[in-house]
């Protein structure tokens, strides 16, 4: 499996299992970083840090991935 196939599936998985973490009510915390390696990494626009979501590390996304991830990630979660 490749790299992107193993983030597409990490997501794949983190959206059936209700997406956003905390149901936050912030919308747009959340920005796509261009590496030097040609990947995206997605981070808290106010820390700077790498998102984390479980044992999976947004980071060394494609572009498809990566405005997949920014999309669910910046959705407004109703609890």
């Amino acid at each position: 499996m490749s790299k992107d196939e193993e983030h597409a599936l990490a997501l794949s998985i983190w959206e059936s299992e209700g997406g956003a973490l905390g149901g936050s009510r912030q919308l747009y915390q959340y920005g796509r970083r261009f590496e030097g390696d040609g990947t995206y990494a997605i981070h808290h626009v106010f820390t700077g840090e790498t998102v984390r979501i479980g044992l999976w590390t947004t980071a060394g996304l494609n572009p498809k991935n990566a405005a997949r991830a920014l999309r669910v990630l910046n959705t407004l979660q109703i609890s």
